[in-house]
């Protein structure tokens, strides 16, 4: 038996919110009708939610095996038309209307990705602009600083020599 105290149970207790269970009573009504869902997207540097115009047919809700509420994977797993799975943990929003829909034209909408991240509230700094340049930068040039430098000199070098001779 776990310890009434561990993160793991104090997880399980909190994981998912009750509301999930409302919604997804929600959107088993749904299925066999077309909604539109809005994706999350995230890099290691951006964050998203892509909202489509297309509608898509709620096929099904099945369990998904391995939920996990550190990477964003819940409980259940919905089947759409076009042959893609998606966890419930990767969308901000199903509904019947694809832009601004009424409180009753939400199926299920994801309030702890959207009120604690999507929404937070952000500051510009000088600190937060020097993470997020380090980590574009390194993600195009590498993590270490002066290699391209280096290369390119050594590379002009060789061109001096060449050229010498």
């Amino acid at each position: 038996m776990a310890d009434p105290e561990s993160p793991e149970a104090v997880i399980d207790e909190l994981w998912p919110a009750p509301e999930y269970f409302h919604y997804l009573a929600r959107l088993k009504q749904a299925i066999g009708t077309p909604v539109f869902i809005a994706e999350i997207n995230i890099t290691a540097i951006n964050l998203g939610v892509k909202l489509s115009a297309t509608p898509l047919t709620l096929l099904a809700i099945v369990d998904f095996p391995k939920p996990d509420p550190y990477k964003q994977l819940y409980p259940h797993l919905l089947i759409f038309e076009d042959g893609r799975g998606i966890n419930l943990g990767h969308l901000a929003r199903i509904s019947l209307q694809a832009f601004n829909p009424t409180p009753d034209e939400v199926l299920y909408a994801n309030h702890t990705f959207n009120q604690a991240i999507l929404f937070a509230p952000r500051s510009l700094s000088r600190e937060s602009i020097r993470a997020t340049s380090t980590a574009l930068l390194a993600e195009i040039f590498g993590d270490q600083p002066g290699r391209l430098l280096e290369s390119s000199s050594s590379a002009s070098t060789l061109q001096q020599a060449k050229s010498l001779k």
